[in-house]
């Protein structure tokens, strides 16, 4: 079986490592298993995406609603560049789960209207399946709704052409979608342990503290989770998905 591929987009060292950390802990997979490339000063390397069972490419702090005369050269190159890959993963119906950032950048590109209009501050929401999503493999043994944590600027407002909504909650009405043949996207990140933070938060609130309140220190528990949560049987559903698409010849 051919490896997955983790591309990471955040430019910060410290993000990039917990991030792999934390994908490998709930995939299971080790280093021979799960790649990782990540951006550095000279952009994403080359990538063969026929080299892969699937392809994640994950968030960043970069946001596509930024106006370009404001977009960092660094950003800007990584826009063009993950335009770049996602060309390619669908030229090859390679399997491809993007999250975040990676999704935004991915409903530009198809076509989709991506804006600031859904943005969700750090809290744990109600993600709630729509009927296609309760019967795609991706959210196979889910339930109905499930709480996950949510935390961005800007979301999905218009699907791409042609694309299918898996999941929604109140506050952003895009939180999971299949964008075409096993070609996925998030709007939250499945990887973080949710259950972990939803945990620490009902402590906080039996001992009189309102909801905590630091929430980087909440998603670094999350981030350091068993990896067992509801939202990242997702990613371990992905990887099913990925594999049977290998193993057909896909």
């Amino acid at each position: 079986m051919l490896p997955f591929l983790l591309v990471s987009t955040r430019p910060e060292d410290e993000a990039v490592e917990a991030e792999y950390a934390c994908f490998q802990r709930v995939t299971g997979l080790d280093e021979n298993s799960l790649e990782q490339v990540r951006l550095d000063m000279l952009g994403l390397p080359d990538i063969d995406v026929n080299a892969y069972t699937g392809i994640i490419v994950a968030g960043s702090p970069y946001g596509t609603t930024t106006p370009d005369d404001k977009k960092s050269a660094t950003q800007k190159r990584t826009e063009a560049e993950l335009a770049h890959l996602f060309t390619d993963i669908v030229a090859a119906r390679t399997p491809c789960l993007t999250t975040g950032y990676g999704t935004e950048v991915a409903t530009v590109l198809r076509g989709g209207l991506v804006s600031r209009a859904w943005a969700e501050d750090p809290q744990m929401v109600d993600i709630m399946l729509t009927e296609e999503g309760m019967n795609d493999p991706l959210l196979d043994g889910f339930p109905r709704e499930f709480p996950t944590y949510v935390h961005h600027r800007e979301a999905v407002e218009r699907m791409p052409e042609g694309a299918v909504l898996l999941a929604k909650s109140l506050t952003c009405p895009v939180q999971a979608m299949r964008m075409g043949e096993n070609f996925y996207a998030t709007q939250f990140n499945p990887e973080i342990d949710s259950d972990a933070i939803r945990i620490r938060l009902s402590a906080y609130e039996d001992a009189g503290y309102g909801t905590g309140g630091d929430f980087d220190s909440l998603v670094l528990i999350g981030r350091n989770g068993p990896g067992t949560h509801q939202a990242g049987l997702l990613i371990r559903n992905f990887m099913r998905i990925a594999q049977a698409a290998q193993q057909a010849g896909n």
